[in-house]
């Protein structure tokens, strides 16, 4: 499905975007994965992965990073992003606005930074996939930073694939993916799936967005139901 596709994944260490690399390595493939981790774990993940998979020390907030990843990678099929900042929930008036504007900075500015870039080195029918998540469209007090920068992704996506045309992009929502604490555990038995899901099952989306050369500007949402309850 993917045979001789290179696909860059950045924020791909761990939970979904190493979902993704583990399933697009399985379909052929040739993935690169840039990640905030520092070298020493990149090469465990290298080991761990197999399969020739390359890793590099990246900080998509630097754009001396930016420049220097692509330097490097050169052309590629498929770009993904799936950084997720750490932030922590909180009262609207208690927000930590420094922590805010960083998680801005990682998962919008940064991704508007390293696509303009990268729309250089993405081959003829490539596409570009971001990441944003439930809180985006389902608002849960204390989430009011990332709602509006899950919203704000969304709209980027939907933007780019008109700006960025022919090159597809496309939005990738996820709802809540194990693991979790018992509390979030609880409520996934009410969605209509009853259970969290694993990133697997959301990688999946990933995948369906790069082969299908003919979806772009979409929200595909992987959330078990969680939106309608």
């Amino acid at each position: 499905m993917l045979e001789k596709k290179r696909i860059l994944i950045v924020g791909g260490s761990s939970g979904i975007g190493l979902a993704v690399a583990n399933l697009a390595c399985e379909n052929g493939a040739q993935v690169v994965i840039a990640s905030r981790n520092a070298q020493e774990q990149l090469d465990m993940l290298e080991s761990a992965l197999g399969r020739g998979i390359e890793a590099y020390s990246f900080d998509i907030t630097s754009g001396d990073d930016v420049d220097g990843l692509f330097e490097t990678t050169g052309l590629f099929d498929h770009l993904v992003i799936t950084v997720r900042p750490p932030i922590k929930s909180a009262p609207f008036p208690e927000m930590d606005l420094a922590e805010a504007k960083q998680a801005f900075e990682s998962k919008l500015w940064g991704p508007c930074r390293l696509i303009q870039v990268a729309q250089r080195y993405l081959r003829q029918h490539g596409s570009i996939i971001l990441t944003s998540g439930i809180a985006g469209e389902k608002i849960y007090k204390g989430a009011s930073t990332m709602a509006t920068l899950n919203s704000a992704i969304e709209t980027l996506g939907r933007a780019l694939a008109v700006e960025l045309a022919p090159l597809r992009v496309n939005v990738v929502s996820p709802g809540f993916v194990a693991p979790k604490a018992e509390e979030v555990r609880e409520n996934a038995r009410r969605f209509p799936v009853k259970r969290l899901a694993f990133a697997d099952e959301v990688a999946m989306a990933y995948l369906h967005l790069m082969v299908n050369p003919y979806i772009t500007g979409t929200i595909t949402v992987v959330d078990g139901g969680a939106r309608l309850i």
